[in-house]
């Protein structure tokens, strides 16, 4: 029997988010290789129907998953981490796991926020880093470092030079969603995905320490404000924009001159939110310790073991962001949606859907009411 023709970009994306390849998928199904290639390519569209239904069990998604018309985004707009900057260092199949998940988080808020008027508290700046202001785009700010692309967003948020207790929330409250997720043995830390028509979307590694999500987050935010396409110093500069953002030089530079030693570093982590070696660096880019100096810390780091992991004395509260799991609620607690109705109509597993967006697994379920149209307005509180 002939089944109407399923979205190869869904088939892609779910064969990635489970992290198979082409021959496991056709071996655990017995449908061609080639037949699989030839849709996830687009050449070929039509499967019968009992091989759609046997895809969708090996792969774990609902049949109705692979008929959505969803544009898969294949290049994020950044994939970071510190062995991702050595590509070779992660594997293929584990980049394309986190970038499909990060594309399964977008195909689900992007139905979410049709129900929902999204009105940010923050202004989303955008800059470009030009010598002359002449080259910059009519959508952008022209800046002549990231540094200073990073004091223009703390002025817009009004932060001064004060350390920030809370990043997820500011980055929330410019209609960025971030969410944590999980990113299996793939060590990157974070992934962020521009979709059309929607802000972007920040996924971060919910294993890393939260020192290093802050960072990340602070990174990734760097790519969305300065980078509407990739080029060569894009890294160096999320990496320089993160620093200011988080560590200011005019706020951190007396605490950084006081003289570091390992409890003082502590110290100023918890002030700041930052890894002690994040501080480490930033004092030697700044010119208050020389290069030696910072060996010696780092050396110091190593002997105690806190080069893999840093004091728990010293570890600071967690942040998470909650606009994506606010969507999610408005959804089951106003719109009365059941959360097995609310899966089925994301096209995701309800166990998985829980998972992804921290809810207790599927049981009883409200009693579903009229479903109007709301406005969800982000903010810190």
């Amino acid at each position: 029997m002939a089944a109407r023709p399923i979205n190869g970009e869904m088939l892609l994306l779910a064969r990635n988010r489970r992290g198979k390849t082409q021959k496991e998928l056709a071996t655990g199904t017995g449908i061609a290789q080639a037949a699989i290639s030839r849709i996830e390519n687009g050449t070929r569209d039509v499967l019968s129907l009992e091989e759609i239904q046997s895809i969708a069990r090996f792969l774990g998604f609902p049949v109705s998953f692979f008929y959505e018309q969803e544009l898969l985004y294949r290049t994020p707009m950044s994939l970071h981490g510190a062995a991702f900057r050595k590509k070779a260092a992660v594997s293929a199949k584990d980049q394309h796991a986190v970038v499909a998940l990060a594309n399964h988080f977008v195909f689900q808020f992007r139905r979410l926020l049709d129900a929902i008027d999204l009105e940010p508290e923050y202004p989303l700046l955008q800059f470009e880093v030009v010598v002359s202001q002449s080259s910059v785009s009519e959508h952008a700010s022209a800046v002549t470092s990231a540094s200073m692309a990073a004091l223009h967003v703390r002025a817009s948020w009004q932060l001064g030079d004060a350390p920030i207790v809370n990043l997820v929330r500011y980055v929330e409250s410019t209609g960025i969603l971030v969410v944590e997720g999980n990113f299996g043995e793939a060590d990157i830390d974070g992934v962020t995905l521009r979709p059309a028509g929607m802000k972007p979307v920040i996924v971060l590694n919910k294993d890393r320490p939260v020192d290093r999500k802050r960072f990340s987050l602070a990174h990734e935010y760097g790519h969305v404000v300065l980078h509407p396409y990739p080029y060569e110093a894009m890294e160096k500069e999320a990496n320089e924009f993160a620093a200011e953002l988080l560590m200011p030089r005019s706020g951190v530079l007396a605490d950084l001159k006081r003289g570091l030693s390992i409890s003082k570093l502590g110290q100023l982590k918890q002030k700041w939110r930052v890894a002690m070696s994040a501080l480490i660096y930033r004092a030697k880019t700044l010119g208050v310790i020389t290069d030696q100096s910072a060996t010696r810390l780092y050396k110091q780091m190593s002997i105690y073991g806190y080069r893999t992991r840093e004091p728990r004395e010293f570890d600071i509260q967690p942040e998470s962001g909650k606009l994506g799991r606010q969507l999610v609620d408005l959804h089951m607690k106003e719109l009365g949606y059941s959360l097995e109705e609310l899966a089925e109509a994301l096209r995701t597993d309800p166990g998985e859907f829980a998972e992804m967006h921290g809810l207790a697994p599927p049981g009883k379920s409200p009693p579903s009411i009229d479903k109007p149209k709301l406005r969800l307005v982000a903010r810190r509180d």
